[in-house]
């Protein structure tokens, strides 16, 4: 698929796992553009420079109390929340039900949430030993995110990165809805921002689960 370029108008927009290596680049990315942001993070925010459009609201994504203070107020919501691969749980699932619920509370209908790419070929080491002997859970959490998000109602959009790397911003990258398209392994964490603040005011994907790749 080619990526359109489209006319962006302001919005306020919650990013939640915005501490994160990914989640930082969207708030940048979306400030960039305009639009006011609102950083949801556990502990704090470091790495973002200081905006009058920036606020950052503390809190745990499982906390349906404060998930729900910041969606108050938002255009749109950004969900970059990530498990912890050394202690997996439950909290894509778990936050994912706490935004959805909040949302329809809210009357907030535009959700992005970044998933994972189940689909692409790791070698043998990553496919018959890591994947599923340390890596079951936490695909199992992603499963359930997912299913919650399909069955919400939202304007929402899935985007499934393969390997994540840290690097530039090229505007140069595939789209495929389902499954990954050949070759594509790898996606910069710089490229995933932009087609989520790309997307952020678009139609061209409501009800897509997408996956980004080179």
């Amino acid at each position: 698929m080619k990526v359109a370029q489209t006319h962006r108008h302001a919005m306020n927009v919650v990013v939640f796992g915005a501490s994160g290596r990914t989640g930082r680049l969207v708030v940048e990315q979306a400030l960039d553009k305009g639009h006011s942001v609102t950083a949801f993070v556990r502990r704090s925010l470091d790495g973002v420079s200081e905006n009058p459009k920036l606020q950052v609201a503390l809190g745990d994504a499982a906390d349906a109390g404060a998930v729900d203070a910041a969606i108050a107020g938002q255009d749109a919501v950004v969900s970059v929340v990530g498990p912890n691969p050394r202690r997996p749980d439950d909290i894509c699932s778990l936050s994912a039900d706490r935004i959805i619920a909040s949302m329809k509370r809210r009357g907030v209908a535009r959700l992005i949430v970044v998933t994972a790419a189940t689909d692409i070929e790791g070698g043998f080491l990553f496919d018959k030993i890591v994947r599923p002997l340390f890596m079951r859970e936490i695909y199992e959490d992603k499963e359930r995110q997912e299913m919650a998000i399909f069955k919400s109602g939202l304007d929402w959009t899935i985007v499934r990165p393969p390997v994540l790397r840290d690097g530039p911003r090229t505007g140069s990258y595939r789209l495929a809805v389902g499954s990954a398209p050949k070759g594509g392994w790898r996606v910069s964490r710089g490229d995933l921002a932009d087609f989520i603040v790309r997307e952020l005011p678009r139609k061209d994907y409501i009800h897509q689960a997408l996956v980004i790749t080179y």
